[in-house]
């Protein structure tokens, strides 16, 4: 089981690889047919491909840093581990992948741009945080893994998707509401039972970025 779970957890860049290139090709393939909304809602999940790959491979680090906001002592693997935070994504990509290829509807669309703006208010606290954890050793940009992504194409993409589904009026008071609802249930349902579920003071599953912390390496010598 170990070495399931092994190799089940190192799927993970690849599922983001993957993801990444048939969102975009499906994207250009279908560009003439889509609504203005779903070109924008594909365009935030090849961003997020990106924004984890970021996070947990270039430059990687996310989760040790993720792990040292909420005041772990043993970030490199607890309570987040490998398992759990590439369960978590893996799970968030077979729930929101197919119904965004099979039909994107405004709601699926708001769900995006609601998560994708909470996501970027996230890492500008979590880079805060580090900035002043690590000032005296060097550090001195809120940089955190993640937040390239999270500036640059969650923000604007996510901005202009819910300006369009506003000024289209695409969604009544209750779709919205149900899109929050939704993004609650996610995090309550499944991130949370997930992450804590699988946490593991001894867990093996580590990221193996080299150095272990990535991005952070720096701030530790």
């Amino acid at each position: 089981m170990k070495k399931f779970l092994d190799y089940f957890t190192r799927l993970h860049v690849y599922v983001d690889i993957v993801s990444f290139i048939l969102v975009v090709s499906l994207l250009l393939i279908r560009w003439s047919t889509l609504p203005s909304f779903a070109r924008l809602a594909y365009a935030l999940m090849a961003a997020m491909c990106l924004h984890q790959l970021e996070e947990y491979r270039f430059p990687g680090g996310f989760l040790w840093g993720f792990n040292t906001v909420i005041g772990s002592t043993n970030a490199l693997r607890y309570p987040g581990n490998r398992l759990s935070a590439s369960t978590v994504d893996i799970v968030s990509m077979i729930l929101t992948i197919p119904p965004l290829l099979i039909h994107c509807t405004p709601r699926l669309a708001a769900i995006f741009a609601i998560f994708a703006l909470i996501e970027a208010v996230m890492h500008c606290y979590f880079g805060a945080f580090m900035l002043h954890k690590f000032y005296r050793a060097g550090k001195d940009t809120i940089y955190f893994p993640g937040n390239a992504t999270a500036w640059f194409l969650f923000a604007p993409l996510a901005i202009a998707l819910m300006t369009e589904l506003i000024q289209q009026h695409l969604l009544t008071s209750s779709g919205w509401l149900q899109a929050v609802g939704l993004i609650l249930g996610f995090m309550l349902l499944i991130m949370a039972p997930l992450t804590y579920g699988l946490k593991d003071a001894t867990s093996p599953y580590t990221y193996r970025t080299t150095p272990k912390t990535g991005y952070f390496h720096k701030f530790l010598d």
